[in-house]
Formats: C-alpha cells, sequence, structure tokens
C-alpha cells in the first residue's frame, strides 16, 4: 500500500482552485481513450493553476480506469492503469488529487440484472426511459459490490479524499430487495404505490428511504476512514434541491466532510447553493463547482471567460472553493484553450485566497429557515407514483430564487439555518419560514421562546400545518405564535391582498390591491393579532368559462373580511404572517414589497447603499484576525457587468466592535472610512468593475 503523503484532513480548507474533469466514456470503440496521455492530463491541470486534481476512477457507465478485481475494467486499458498513471503524474507537479467514484453503473446494471431498480413499470431505467444510464438500487448485493470496489480504490491509490457522485434516491424504487424491506421495518404488507401525504404507508416509506440512504452513505464514510481517517469523503449533494423526496437527511449530510455539488443557474442559484451548504456542511469550506459549458451536454459551447471569471468572484463571495468541470473527448484528448481561460480564472482567484477562512461567520439581516421535509408539493391530491414522477422535477428552487431575489436586491445580507441551529437563532435578527409546513415540536418551542425573546419572523401560508408522521394538521402548530387560526379551508388560485392602512404594501391599495398568482388559506385572527391585509377574489376562478369577471385577467371583485396578513406581538418579538406566498411571484413589484416588508421586521440592517439591484453584498467576521470581509459582487444578467460609480456604503458594526482600519484587497490599498454620528462607518467607491474585497479591521471594546 503506497504511504500517504498529505496527512491533513482538512486539506480541502487550504485549496480553492480545483478542476474536475468528466469522463463518461464507453468502451466499444478502439479509439475511445487512444489518446489519453497522463502525462498530459497534468500539463492541463498545471496549465490551469489548479491545487487539486478531481481525478475518475470510474464513470457513471460503471467503467473503471485502473485494472479492478472487483469492477468493470474499462476495454481500452489494454493493461496499463490510467487511474494510477494520472494520479502519479499530478503528484508529480504538487497537485493534489481526490479520487472520483460514481454510483450509477450501467455496466453492473446489464451485468445484475437482479441489481436494478425497478420503476413502477416494472421496468428499469434504461428500458423505461431510454437512457443510457443504468440504476442499480443499494439495497441489492450492488451495496456490496460498491463498497468492495471503494475500499480496493483506497487500499491501492493515494489521494486526499474520495469526491463520490449521483448517490441518492433518484426514483422510487419497487425491486423485491425493496419490498422485503419495507416490510419487515414498517409491517406494511406492500410498497404504497399511490402518493399520498397523508396516508401513513406513504409517510413510512419516505422515513425508510431517508433511513437507507443514511445508512448507505455512512458505511461509504466508514470504508474509507476504516483504513484512512485522514482522508475526506464527499458526496454529490445536488440531489437537496429535489426536496423531501430525496431521501437527503442527516446522515447523509454527516457522511460528508464538506458538501459539493455542481449547478449551471444564474446568480440567484449560486447564491443560494453556497449559503444552504454552508449551513448544512459539516465542515467549511464547501465546493461550489460549475462546468465550462453552458451545460454538461454542451460538449463544446464553452461559456464566455467573463461569465467563468464571475462565478469564481461568486464562490469568493461566499468564502467557498471553486470547481470548473471539463469533459474529455472520446479519444481523450483535451482542449488546451479552455485550460489557458481556467488559468486566468484561477489565477484571479489565488489572489484572494489568503482572505478566506474555513471558520468565517456571516453577518446577516435574516436568515431563511431551511426545512427540507416541507418541500414537496403541499397542493399533491393523491395520484399514482407514475403520475407523480411523470411531473418531476418540482421546482423549489424557483420560489427560493424569488426570495434571494427580493433579498438582494435590496441590499440586505441573508443566510440560511437548520434545525441544528435551534441554539443560536437569536443571531438572526429576523427568521423566514417560507412556507415550512413541515416543523417538528422541537423546532416549533425553540421558534416560540426565539420571538418571546425579541425575535421576529415572516412566515406564509402553510408553515408548521404538516407533521411528518401524521399528516395534515388541523391548525397550524405555532398558532399562538402566529395569532391566527386555520379553518380548514383554501381558495382557488389567484387571489389578491387588500392592505387595511400603513406602507407595509407600498403602491397598494383597496381597489388596486396585490395580486398572487396562486391559493391563500383562510384564516381567522385573535383579538391582539394586528390585520395589515384583507383577502380579495376576483368574480370567479381562473377556470370558469361562462361568469368571469374579464376574458384575459382574473381582476379583484370581491372582498373579504378573511386576514391575509397579520402581525402578533408575542412576548418581546413579533411575527408577520401570509395566507398566501408572496415569495413565488416572480415580478420585481412583488420582490420590492416584500423586501420592504423585510427591512421593516429587521428595522436596522448591516448596510445601506445607493448601488444598484445588480450588487450582491456579503459580510463575513473572521473573529481570529479580528477582522471583517466585504464583498461587493457587481453581477448583472448580461455579462461583463457594466461599472458601477459613485457608490456609497454605510455598515452598522456588530456590538462591541471598533472600527481600526481598512484596505481594499489585493494589494492592500488604504480605503477611506468616516465614522457617522449613529456610530455606522461609511466609505465610499469611485468605480467598481467587477469585484471588490474589502479588509475591514476591528478591535473589541474591552481590548482597550
Amino acid at each position: 500500500m503506497p504511504n500517504d503523503d498529505n496527512k491533513d484532513n482538512k486539506w480541502f480548507t487550504k485549496s480553492f482552485r480545483r478542476l474536475l474533469v468528466d469522463m463518461h466514456i464507453p468502451d466499444w470503440n478502439e479509439e475511445f481513450l487512444s489518446c489519453f496521455s497522463p502525462e498530459n492530463y497534468a500539463d492541463m491541470m498545471q496549465l490551469a493553476n489548479v491545487d487539486t486534481a478531481e481525478i475518475y476512477a470510474g464513470s457513471c457507465l460503471g467503467l473503471c480506469y485502473w485494472p479492478t478485481k472487483v469492477g468493470f475494467p474499462h476495454r481500452q486499458l489494454h493493461g496499463r492503469d490510467l487511474l494510477g498513471e494520472t494520479i502519479s503524474a499530478c503528484q508529480k507537479r504538487n497537485i493534489k488529487v481526490q479520487i472520483y467514484l460514481n454510483v450509477w453503473s450501467r455496466a453492473a446494471y446489464d451485468k445484475h440484472p437482479e441489481w436494478r431498480l425497478i420503476l413502477h413499470d416494472g421496468q428499469g431505467t434504461v428500458e423505461h426511459y431510454k437512457w443510457r444510464f443504468g440504476l442499480c438500487c443499494f439495497n441489492t448485493p450492488f451495496r456490496q459490490y460498491f463498497l468492495q470496489m471503494l475500499a480496493e480504490l483506497n487500499e491501492n491509490y493515494n489521494c486526499v479524499g474520495f469526491w463520490i457522485d449521483m448517490i441518492g434516491h433518484w426514483y422510487y424504487c419497487f425491486c423485491p430487495s425493496c419490498q422485503k424491506r419495507f416490510q419487515q421495518e414498517t409491517g406494511y404488507d406492500t410498497l404504497p404505490r399511490n402518493v399520498d401525504w397523508n396516508n401513513p404507508a406513504w409517510l413510512a416509506l419516505q422515513e425508510c428511504r431517508k433511513k437507507w440512504l443514511d445508512e448507505f452513505a455512512t458505511q461509504i464514510q466508514d470504508v474509507v476512514k476504516k483504513q484512512h481517517p485522514e482522508r475526506t469523503v464527499t458526496l454529490q449533494t445536488t440531489s437537496m434541491i429535489r426536496g423531501k423526496i430525496s431521501g437527503i437527511g442527516a446522515g447523509f449530510l454527516a457522511a460528508s466532510d464538506f458538501l459539493a455539488g455542481d449547478f449551471v443557474g444564474d446568480r440567484w442559484e449560486q447564491s443560494d447553493i453556497c449559503k444552504l451548504y454552508s449551513a448544512c456542511s459539516r465542515h467549511k469550506p464547501i465546493e461550489f463547482m460549475t462546468p465550462r459549458c453552458v451545460n454538461l451536454s454542451h460538449h463544446t459551447t464553452e461559456r464566455p471567460l467573463a461569465d467563468l471569471m464571475m462565478r469564481a468572484y461568486a464562490a469568493i463571495a461566499n468564502q467557498a472553493s471553486f470547481t470548473l468541470i471539463d469533459a474529455i473527448d472520446p479519444k481523450g484528448s483535451m482542449d488546451r484553450r479552455f485550460y489557458e481561460h481556467a488559468r486566468i480564472v484561477f489565477s484571479t482567484y489565488e489572489k484572494y485566497e489568503k482572505y478566506l477562512r474555513a471558520e468565517s461567520i456571516p453577518l446577516t439581516d435574516l436568515a431563511i429557515y431551511h426545512a427540507p421535509e416541507s418541500l414537496f408539493d403541499l397542493e399533491q391530491k393523491t395520484i399514482s407514483v407514475s403520475e407523480f414522477e411523470a411531473k418531476l422535477p418540482i421546482d423549489f428552487v424557483a420560489t427560493r430564487r424569488n426570495l434571494i431575489a427580493a433579498i438582494q436586491e435590496d441590499h440586505l445580507l441573508f443566510s440560511f439555518i437548520t434545525s441544528k441551529d435551534l441554539e443560536n437563532l437569536q443571531r438572526h435578527p429576523l427568521i423566514v419560514l417560507s412556507d415550512c409546513a413541515c416543523l417538528t415540536d422541537a423546532e416549533c418551542e425553540a421558534l416560540e421562546k426565539y420571538v418571546a425573546s425579541g425575535g421576529r419572523i415572516y412566515a406564509s401560508m402553510h408553515s408548521s400545518l404538516y407533521d411528518d408522521q401524521k399528516g395534515w394538521q388541523a391548525d397550524f402548530k405555532l398558532a399562538k405564535l402566529f395569532g391566527v387560526h386555520y379553518s380548514g379551508k383554501k381558495t382557488d388560485a389567484v387571489t389578491y391582498i387588500a392592505p387595511t392602512s400603513g406602507t407595509l404594501l407600498p403602491n397598494v391599495s383597496k381597489m388596486y390591491p396585490l395580486m398572487l398568482n396562486g391559493k391563500q388559506l383562510l384564516i381567522t385572527a385573535g383579538v391582539d393579532t394586528e390585520i395589515l391585509g384583507t383577502l380579495t377574489l376576483p368574480c370567479s376562478g381562473p377556470n370558469e368559462q361562462q361568469f368571469f369577471g374579464s376574458a384575459i385577467s382574473n381582476p379583484p371583485m370581491h372582498a373579504t373580511d378573511y386576514p391575509a396578513m397579520t402581525r402578533h406581538r408575542y412576548g418581546k418579538g413579533e411575527v408577520l404572517y401570509a395566507a398566501g406566498k408572496l415569495e413565488e411571484v416572480p415580478f420585481k413589484f412583488h420582490r420590492q414589497i416584500l423586501g420592504n416588508l423585510f427591512r421593516t421586521l429587521c428595522r436596522s440592517s448591516v448596510i445601506e447603499t445607493n448601488a444598484p439591484s445588480t450588487l450582491e453584498v456579503t459580510v463575513f467576521d473572521q473573529t481570529t484576525e479580528k477582522r471583517l470581509i466585504i464583498c461587493l459582487l457587481n453581477l448583472p444578467s448580461d455579462l461583463p457587468p457594466v461599472p458601477l460609480h459613485a457608490l456609497n456604503f454605510r455598515l452598522r458594526l456588530p456590538n462591541g466592535y471598533q472600527y481600526m482600519d481598512a484596505y481594499i484587497a489585493p494589494l492592500e490599498n488604504p480605503l477611506k472610512v468616516q465614522t457617522m454620528k449613529d456610530g455606522r462607518l461609511e466609505f465610499f467607491i469611485q468605480q467598481l468593475n467587477e469585484f471588490l474585497l474589502i479588509t475591514l479591521n476591528y478591535k473589541k471594546n474591552t481590548e482597550g
């Protein structure tokens, strides 16, 4: 067994520039991989100025690039050990190596039909979807096969860690092994074939799937750590965005030393993922990954350099490591032009690495509560699994994206919190419960204490109305906190909120109320609850074909006394509750109203600026160095960004902090900062092109 040259199990806290080359190449053609050169591969890594190469041991086809005794060797190896040679070539150039292994395996699927994931119609993924991908079920002997293959790699190759791809629940499996486990563990005779979020059998299946995935993930971690405790395990966590049906639980997240995933979406998605992963990850920094091309299916359509650069800046702004993904040509060649571009990106990133810390603490105006058990289609009627899967994916990201856009366009600072943060809720002035239907009793108790001691909450629609074990509840678990009760009824789609008074809903009136695309719950308010807005309905439902109010739209017509938005004082704090989901409407008008609500609840924000909405601001506290890291990211939808001019910023320091000095990185040029009468700090930026990082040093008032 080779000796490890890296015994630091926190290598990832010092590695920020990584590159993964996809090698999902079949082996039916003699030309495939005929041009692959480990030395050229390593040269491209060196050219790109990466510090860690993530090297394929096996692809999603299940074909292995080493002479495995367990798995399916790629037929074009011809006796060579491409993995070992590539690892050696990279390490000779002082490049760290993570070994990549994929859970999907077309080779195992074809060789062992008894290992296949069986869909609702009795077919496997290849036959049903006419797919190239064969998925095997880890409740079959495939699990042991995969673990043995991983153990073989762990024993024979030198690396800092393993990157495990495509692990998760992608579909509901009805194979005999799943049926047997489900029956043994729950007592139900058969796997449920209808999606019904009130059916105990269906709820039991969700718990089983989470347990089974946690178990598999933990076994992967154990295989690696038992022999090499210093090595890291990283599990692909992209399936988190699939919500509750992903089956990702605490055990799965704990099996990763740090969270990682690849994404191709816009600025809001990157901000979402970086902050969400940071909140859920055992260790930081998390790894944000994105392909060189517009998506993984476009093999040669490279993104503009400005796009790649801005994504790297966004990773820096969120204290995250950054990984670019390339895809090798079938013959094994690599496009040198991309690695020249990658060098520009990574060399720029490298200049800021000294400002990145795993222990960085985000300063926030608000925190979005991440309740993964709430991420399912709350309006779903009972349907078959086949109908349900035909509708996938359910786009929870769209509502989250609108929410984040509203927050960032108003230059409010945010992070995510989860159930593991219940003892530290007081760190956040405002907590957002965006349709968090499924909250445990412990979560509800913590939220009540938080508000009673002075915290503030924005909650919408179904929040606390569902129990993970019992299904839908007759009333909110947090009814006492919200100051409202659920009537058991809800409207049809298309509703309005008519303000009663005040300025919380600017440019909205009773005659021209705020339209929502979705339903609202019919609620009643307590005597001590202030009604900020009432429900107004259109003439008829959107599907009415005869007796409607307008042929094209559904204008407001029927005012009601039902509360649509309320404010309830509870102890020293308060809760603003909305009976619908304002945050799911994708228009700037609605985002501005939502931002106004949040800013009113926050009362005072960390930073204020005259900058346009294209500017994202992040602030991190690095307490060991006694400095704040302030990042200004000019990231419009159209790139490259147009320079911004004459930007003014006012920053409120945390209590007990005293300003010392400030500098503009990476050249450490002094920044002029003035202290205002109210204690806030003011600074001015004459021109901002793409990105600016400011270090602001402080001391504690008790330090003299």
